[in-house]
């Protein structure tokens, strides 16, 4: 079951996943939003949520 999930970037304001970054753990999908836009993701409107694959 724990293989069946994975991490990706949500934006609040679009109301969709950002970015295309999908990882096994929140901090290697924190790790990648950082290495792709710089400080940008301090802001308020990213946040790392469960990808539930089917």
């Amino acid at each position: 079951m724990e293989n069946d999930v994975s991490y990706g970037v949500y934006s609040t304001r679009s109301r969709k996943f950002c970015f295309g970054i999908t990882e096994p753990s929140k901090t290697k999908a924190r790790k990648k939003l950082f290495d792709r836009i710089g400080s940008d993701a301090y802001k308020w409107r990213f946040e790392i949520r469960k990808i539930k694959r089917k």
